[in-house]
């Protein structure tokens, strides 16, 4: 049976831990106003995503051109044999020695973790996973552990959420007028030198070598400087989101209550099962509250006296995550399913 439903009722966070604390293998679309994306699993660990605004073939190759390791014409010709023999683009660069399968491989796992940070962000949407068997890919097998980039992926959005609402990842830019001298830094210039009206932001981060958050302040900085503008790109039909106002019928609600209890039935079934995976609903929520500590200390020189500076989220159980400052830093943890703090079951 399918899982579906709407991202603001059912996140993308809870949909991967599900799907990897239950292993599962098949298809998980998600539909936006701005991309439709289409992520692949084996064994509860990400093996590949397809991106419907953005041609993985096209980006894969742009980002390898700007960084000299093929030619347009390699590119176009990859394109060609991948057509016709049903193979990708990135094998084809591997098997003709183009590119070394390391490299390829860090490019298209980037790519990947890039892309489902910025779902994170997105404010609605549907999904729909489809369980199925997935073929490994022999030559190129990408495996990505999906529990690590849930706190990567928690990490970086909150890196992010510094420059939120300034700059998008999809946003293609154009030069508008020239800097004048002297008057850019090191960083600026070599985004200025990536921007050539038809490569994503996101496409520029991967190809700059002073790393993703200082290229991104360096885009918005030239942005505000007037030397930089977006180049307006249309959204996907709102059709493909399907989030409607009926929606918010009462019909709806007795359906979405009869799911969410055959849900909770299915995974008390499973008493064991029910617990790890709130214990690792918390693990996942201690590591994001402890990137807000340490983003609260950096700003602040010191850290919060109490959690409620950062959060005022408990744990599963209901209860308050116990913070205590140390002489080293701070010690975070829950007191688990028993509530009381120092025994077995406590979550570190």
């Amino acid at each position: 049976m399918a899982l579906e439903g709407v991202l603001q009722e059912f996140g993308l966070a809870d949909i991967l831990q599900l799907i990897y604390f239950q292993r599962k293998a098949g298809i998980l679309n998600i539909r936006g106003k701005i991309d439709t994306v289409e992520l692949s699993f084996i064994n509860g660990n990400i093996s590949g995503l397809r991106s419907q605004r953005r041609s993985e073939a096209n980006r894969l190759g742009k980002i390898l051109i700007k960084r000299g390791l093929i030619s347009q014409k390699d590119l176009d010709t990859a394109i060609e044999m991948g057509k016709t023999e049903s193979v990708k683009v990135g094998n084809i660069f591997v098997r003709h020695g183009l590119v070394s399968k390391d490299t390829l491989m860090e490019i298209i796992q980037a790519q990947i973790i890039e892309t489902i940070v910025q779902i994170f962000t997105w404010k609605e949407g549907r999904y729909e996973f489809i369980p199925q068997e997935i073929p490994v890919d022999k030559e190129m097998p990408v495996y990505l552990d999906t529990q690590h980039l849930l706190m990567d992926g928690l990490r970086i959005v909150d890196e992010w959420s510094l420059v939120e609402g300034k700059l998008d990842l999809n946003t293609i830019y154009r030069r508008v007028t020239d800097p004048e001298p002297g008057k850019l830094t090191d960083i600026e210039k070599e985004a200025l030198s990536l921007i050539d009206d038809e490569t994503d932001v996101s496409t520029i981060i991967n190809i700059s070598y002073s790393g993703d958050f200082e290229t991104s302040k360096a885009i918005i900085s030239l942005e505000e400087k007037g030397i930089i503008e977006p180049i307006v790109v249309k959204p996907l039909d709102e059709g493909t989101v399907g989030v409607e106002r009926r929606l918010e019928s009462p019909f709806y609600f007795a359906i979405l209550g009869v799911v969410l209890v055959v849900l909770l039935f299915t995974l008390k079934g499973n008493f064991d099962a029910f617990k790890a995976l709130q214990r690792t609903t918390s693990g996942f929520n201690m590591e994001k509250i402890k990137t807000d500590i340490d983003i609260y200390n950096a700003v602040n020189g010191r850290y919060p006296s109490s959690l409620e500076a950062v959060t005022k989220e408990n744990d599963p159980w209901g209860k308050p995550y116990i913070y205590e400052t140390t002489d080293r830093g701070f010690k975070l943890f829950s007191a688990g399913p028993d509530g009381v703090a120092q025994t077995k079951d406590d979550v570190y």
